[in-house]
């Protein structure tokens, strides 16, 4: 009972205190990839605490239920040497229902809330197919409009939506990066990634982590679209691409937009690249941090039964 009430206060201190620190230390897009993974594994690192924790309580009431003794609490790790009486065998039914049924209800309206997003993000994929004009370009379809912008969605198939606007304002090679940034986020399955942030934010918004991971993560994402348009395309028509497009956001939340998320951000840091040197040192401090913080649980595991 003891490492699962370390895990369960470790948990609560990442979803309450880590999102400063990773505001800090991926703000600046010195390595995209790497900043998503540090978000993303102290979004696992804290469900995951949190979840082994409801495991180990509901294992250790289920035992004092079927044996008939006292679950104790050992509070040597807090200061105190004496173990302390938890529920008995009532309070061990109360405890292990409580836990399950809020756990379940967490989960499922997790669950209707990815439902959502995904239908939507599906039906507004197909409703470009149908109002749309295919083009040459695979998946991408020209939607009449006065902005110029350009999206994507999911969807079966996914949809890369372009105003007529747009077609208008970028010149081939300009599209071209415009593109090859918008497949790097269907490539890259960062759809999937927000929808599953955006899930997790709706259901527990007064949770730091969860209300901030969406909007931090999906900066991080369009950096590294940029990167992979960059390598592919080059850097100034992505540039030209993105200021003929800047100031407009997609029609719908579910659509991940080239110039619709921190355009003036994304353009300082493609101008003025981060030094080698520097990159890897930032690779370094991230990877040390997401080791340590997936490292913790085990380590209070080791502790507290030593």
């Amino acid at each position: 009972m003891t490492a699962a009430l370390w895990l369960l206060l470790y948990g609560s201190a990442l979803a309450w205190w880590a999102p400063p620190v990773l505001r800090r230390m991926t703000s600046h897009g010195i390595s995209p990839h790497m900043g998503v993974a540090a978000w993303l594994a102290t979004v696992a690192a804290t469900l995951a605490a949190w979840l082994v924790a409801l495991i180990m309580v509901i294992g250790a009431t289920t035992d004092s239920i079927r044996t008939g003794a006292v679950v104790t609490l050992c509070l040597e790790l807090f200061g105190f040497s004496e173990h302390t009486p938890m529920a008995g065998r009532i309070g061990s039914v109360v405890l292990i229902a409580v836990g399950t049924l809020t756990s379940g209800f967490v989960v499922m309206r997790i669950g209707r809330c990815l439902s959502r997003l995904r239908a939507r993000s599906h039906e507004h994929a197909r409703a470009a197919r149908i109002v749309g004009r295919p083009t040459d370009h695979p998946n991408v379809v020209v939607v009449e409009a006065d902005r110029p912008a350009a999206y994507c969605v999911v969807g079966r198939p996914n949809a890369i939506i372009v105003t007529s606007a747009a077609m208008k304002s970028l010149n081939r090679s300009q599209l071209k990066a415009v593109l090859a940034h918008e497949n790097a986020h269907i490539s890259g399955h960062h759809h999937h990634i927000l929808m599953a942030l955006r899930a997790l934010g709706g259901t527990l918004p007064r949770l730091p982590l969860f209300a901030t991971a969406p909007h931090r993560v999906g900066e991080l994402l369009e950096m590294c679209a940029d990167d992979t348009a960059v390598r592919r395309v080059g850097t100034h028509p992505l540039l030209a691409g993105l200021s003929a497009l800047a100031g407009e956001h997609p029609p719908a939340r579910e659509g991940l937009a080239a110039a619709g998320t921190a355009v003036i951000a994304r353009a300082q840091r493609l101008l003025t690249p981060t030094r080698r040197h520097v990159r890897w040192r930032h690779r370094i401090c991230l990877t040390a941090a997401i080791t340590a913080m997936l490292a913790t649980p085990a380590l209070i595991q080791v502790l507290c039964h030593h």
